[in-house]
């Protein structure tokens, strides 16, 4: 789900550190385990610049330059509905392709601008080439992930997604020079998203350790956090998007920094060493 990133403020809680209560977790750890879309890099922000990109082609395509609008006030309207129509996708009740028309559609018919099925499909066919020419790499993943390979723990990303766009982004955050395919989970592929138990198995298997030995790093409270922690692994938190906890589990940290959490495990790594 798409949204505005933002810092979680939360009673009596530490962020931008890893708190491990005195063990040392590294030693402990075989394989470290990344979330791809808003924990390697900002899916926000790529998704913002190439939603914008779509619509300016579209606007050329189909409205009078004296009706063009504004791709701020577009984008803004076309979030809130990729935000409301997200629940029906991910309940089942909707397939992909139903839930990025009735999104298109909405947006359009609210801007009062020219729409239908075809025109949707055009815009998100468009968006799917062009989205990972907008993924960049947080600062500080190139130099974790060389650290991490180093001292031999072994990782994987596991990604909800489909194949060829999640594969793209990868490439494209150069993160593939350190993380082999067969290292490389989609949902699409595994037949499983998280946060279902069969894909962290699946990881399991690609990497030959158990899920005693595996931290797992998302931003997702329900998909990385819950599905990890249901799975028998540790879960580091990184809460850049104002998500409260929505259940009791307990996640060995949490941090909102991408920095913040690269700088303590590096730490901890070469204190562990």
């Amino acid at each position: 789900m798409i949204r505005e990133l933002g810092l979680h403020r939360g009673n009596n809680r530490s962020f931008g550190i890893l708190n491990f209560g005195g063990n040392n977790h590294m030693t402990k750890w075989k394989a470290i385990v990344f979330d791809l879309d808003n924990t390697l890099f900002s899916h926000e922000k790529a998704f913002k610049k190439a939603i914008k990109e779509c619509f300016h082609t579209y606007q050329q395509k189909h409205v009078p330059e004296n009706k063009q609008i504004d791709d701020q006030k577009f984008f803004s309207v076309f979030k809130y509905y990729s935000d409301y129509f997200w629940d029906k996708f991910e309940h089942g009740e909707v397939t992909g392709n139903e839930y990025r028309r009735m999104r298109f559609n909405e947006t359009m018919k609210e801007l009062n601008l020219p729409y239908n099925n075809e025109m949707a499909d055009r815009f998100h066919s468009h968006y799917y080439r062009v989205v990972d020419e907008f993924s960049v790499p947080f600062e500080g993943v190139h130099e974790l992930l060389q650290t991490v390979n180093d001292h031999h723990v072994k990782m994987a990303i596991i990604t909800n997604g489909t194949v060829d766009t999640q594969y793209k982004k990868v490439e494209k955050i150069g993160v593939d020079k350190w993380i082999e395919r067969s290292a490389i989970l989609v949902s699409e592929e595994v037949g499983f998203a998280k946060p279902r138990k069969e894909i962290f198995l699946a990881a399991e298997r690609a990497l030959g350790v158990t899920s005693k030995d595996i931290l797992f790093i998302g931003d997702s409270w329900k998909h990385d956090v819950i599905g990890a922690i249901e799975a028998g692994w540790d879960a580091a938190f990184l809460n850049s998007r104002r998500e409260d906890r929505s259940s009791s589990h307990q996640p060995v940290c949490e941090y909102t920094h991408f920095q913040d959490m690269k700088k303590e495990i590096i730490n901890l790594m070469i204190e562990g060493s």
